[in-house]
Parts: structure tokens; sequence; C-alpha cells
């Protein structure tokens, strides 16, 4: 019996928009560093069974599920990929895809796949998901179990019951290796005397795309304020948003910050963006335009000139990043599904991977990079509650590769992956003006990255 089994019980209550959208989401990957954690004991009725399930909820929807329990006088434990999907209502899924992988006995009778539902919740945060409810597929049908218990564990928390987690992973797999600690030279004097010059620029009073890009603002001060404070590199933070963003305040920020030739640069801008029809640049325009008293042509920059003045002025790593649209003059603006995320945890109590920051933000070449959202007419999708789709799956890419011993250790392939989650996740939303597939949006960003490592 495979994951479909259960996807053809859910499509059948789902309406016919909610069953396309769920198509489109179903099937994301998983990856070797998870953000969330969660530990269930589950009980099924017929037959009796105690089922403790350890969940690895991924970035992109996406995750894997070990399952230890005793059949036949054995210990089994298995693994199961699944996807998120969604539902009719606030209910989420996450649904199996793919037929249980045997680590530790082979039962004459597989376990059956589990389905999780997850319900919405708020706090100080913003919106949130946790799991409410399990259901076991049996003869194409969902039959309710019983979640004794759903606790969500932080790293320090998983560090500190190894013993639990030796439960669901052997001592020489890479995810417990990682709560066993990887052993990483932390900065030496010179390399901690870098600066790290963060210019973060946000549209967040615009009335259509405010509350998604002051996500992206707060998503990105606390991911580089938590690294570089973990580093223990001098932070030089600058931020061009509310009553302050205009075109005057982020050219003086360009103007006058001046790097040193070990120093990092990082520009990043989310709000409204576009393109002139006869553009040769792939990158988009920053618009700056507030009200429409403003001249367009006196409240833009193009994301290119950026990337170039900045370049000129000799930092060890320059990187900027625009979460914006890349199309014609108005176009409207796109908004697609939020992701299955549980309660933040953040990675203040996660160990850095010293050696990925090195081959990051210290390597031995000068190193910049440029992206763009959105290729050149493509529209970029976000979503109120977690902000723009690319800006969230770059975060969490670069978060697996610092935060972990198993992830990708290039610009390139980090900006790529974000890419690819980005394209599957901006196929929520409505484009039918734009660049589509089937009249749902889509979305790649342009990305260079020099040298091309």
């Amino acid at each position: 019996m495979t994951g479909r089994s259960c996807w053809r019980f859910v499509k059948k209550q789902l309406p016919i928009a909610s069953v396309f959208l769920c198509l489109l989401v179903g099937g994301g990957t998983t990856s070797s560093q998870a953000q969330a954690y969660f530990h269930l004991q589950v009980e099924s009725d017929t037959p009796v069974v105690a089922y403790q399930y350890f969940l690895r909820l991924e970035p992109d929807g996406g995750a894997s599920l070990r399952m230890a329990y005793t059949a036949e006088g054995k210990d089994v434990l298995a693994e199961v990929l699944l996807a998120d999907s969604v539902t009719s209502g606030s209910s989420r899924f996450l649904v199996p895809q793919t037929s249980p992988r045997f680590i530790k006995g082979i039962p004459a009778v597989p376990p059956p796949l589990p389905c999780l539902q997850f319900e919405p919740r708020t706090d100080s945060t913003g919106l949130y998901y946790e799991p409410t409810a399990v259901y076991f597929v049996q003869n194409g049908n969902l039959l309710p179990a019983t979640l004794v218990t759903a606790q969500q564990k932080t790293f320090e928390e998983l560090v500190q019951e190894k013993a639990r987690v030796l439960q669901f992973y052997p001592v020489n797999d890479p995810f417990y290796l990682l709560l066993s600690g990887f052993s990483t030279r932390s900065l030496n004097t010179d390399e901690v005397k870098r600066r790290f010059y963060l210019i973060l620029i946000a549209n967040t009073n615009d009335p259509l795309i405010g509350t998604s890009s002051q996500k992206d603002l707060q998503g990105m001060t606390e991911t580089f304020t938590v690294l570089t404070r973990q580093a223990g590199i001098t932070l030089v933070p600058v931020v061009v948003a509310g009553d302050a963003f205009n075109i005057g305040n982020t050219r003086k920020v360009i103007d006058t910050i001046r790097p040193g030739p070990a120093d990092i640069v990082l520009f990043y801008y989310s709000g409204h963006g576009f393109r002139y029809s006869n553009d040769n640049s792939k990158y988009p325009r920053i618009s700056f335009r507030t009200n429409n008293l403003q001249v367009r042509a006196n409240n833009n920059l193009a994301v290119e000139d950026v990337y170039n003045r900045l370049l000129a002025k000799g930092a060890r790593v320059t990187i900027v990043i625009s979460d914006c649209c890349n199309e014609k003059l108005g176009a409207s603006v796109p908004f697609g599904m939020d992701l299955l995320r549980p309660r933040s945890t953040g990675t203040e109590g996660m160990k850095l991977n010293f050696d990925q920051f090195r081959k990051l933000f210290i390597p031995p070449q000068p190193t910049s990079i440029i992206i763009g959202s959105a290729a050149a007419n493509q529209l970029a999708v976000g979503n109120p509650h977690m902000g723009g789709f690319f800006t969230n799956f770059f975060r969490a890419e670069l978060i697996k590769s610092l935060y972990g011993n198993t992830g990708e250790n290039s610009w390139l392939r980090i900006a790529l992956n974000a890419t690819e989650n980005t394209r599957k996740q901006s196929l929520t939303a409505p484009c039918p003006h734009t660049p589509n597939v089937q009249g749902r949006c889509l979305q790649r960003a342009e990305v260079k990255v020099l040298p091309p490592l």
C-alpha cells in the first residue's frame, strides 16, 4: 500500500479548487537538516499497537517520519516521507508519499501509513500549525487513531534527550551526529575582525504588500543578527523601512558605507518591483513610489545598478537580493498559499557550523551574488503570514547550511534550491495574465554567482 491510497481518500473530500492546490503542493522534497521536530505517541485499536513517531518538518512543507513499534515479537523501525497538502477549511495534512522504508526489522504485515492533521494557531509570532489528529490508511479509508501526545522539540531539547533520539536514529546517522555535535574551529582573531554590513530595504507601509514585507524584514533581521552574534563578528545593520522608505535614504546608505576588503555586504529589498519594456537587465527595478503624485522615473533604482555600485566598494563578499516583481507596470500582486509551519524556535539554540560559515562568508577569493526573486516578466509571489516565498526558502536553505553537517555549502546550490522550492510554491497563486502554468504563477529566480563555485 502506498501513500497514494491516503491521498485518494483525502482528495474525495475536497472541493475542486482545493484539490488543484493540493496537487500542486504535494510531493515537496525533504532534506537532511529539518527545522522543526515533533515526538508523537499514537495508538491503534485494531490491532492494538503503540507507535512512537519522530517527525522532522522541513521548511518547504515536506517531512520525514520515523516510526518505532513492536510487531511479531520484534522491534521495528521504519521511515516514510510526507508532503504538505491543503484541505477545505483551515485544516492541513501531512500526506504519505512513499511506502515504509524499513531500517530495523521487517514485519510480515507493513504498518498502516499515517496521515497527520494540523490546525492553525496564533501567538505573538503570528500564525503557526500544530498536530491535532492522526489517521491510518486501511483499505483505501482513513481510520482515526488515538494521538496520545504530540510534543514539539527544540534542537536544544533533542541534544539533552539523545537517548530518546537513539530510538529512531542509530549513532552513525548524520542527524544523530548533528545532535552529538560536529567539531569545527571557531573564528580566529583575524577572522572576527571583519564587519557584516546588513542593508535591509522594505516597503512595510504599503497597503497591499506591507504585511508581507514586514515578515521579510523581521526574518532577515533575526537570521543575520543571531548569525553574526554566534560567529563573533561585528554587525552593522541599516534599515530603511516604514516612513523612512524612500529613494533618497537608500541612495545615502549605498553611497556612505565603506566596507574593507575583508568585510561582507548584504543588500536586501522586499517590496514592489517592475521593469520597463526596453530594459536590458534581467533584474527588476525597485519601486520607491508610495503615492500617485510621485514621478515613477525619479523613484526607482535598478537592482543591477545597486549591485554594481556595491561591488565596486571592494568587499570580500557582496550579496544583493531583491524579492519583488519583475513584470511590466500595472501587473496585479499575487498571493499564494501558506506553508505548514510549526511554532518557530529560531536558530538561537542551534550550533553554528563554523566551517560552513567560512565557506560562505570568508571565501578564499572575492565573491559576489546578485539574485532577483523573479525572472523578467514574472511576478514575485508571497503570503501575508510568511512573507515572500523566495525570501522564506532562501533563509531556510541558508539555515540548513549553517546549522547542519550535511547542508549545501555553496551559494549557487543554496540559491538554486530556494529557486526550485519557490517555483513549486508559486503555483498556488493565480497569475492569468503573466507567464503561468494552467493559470498559476510561474516564478523562477534570476541568479548570478561569481566565481560560480
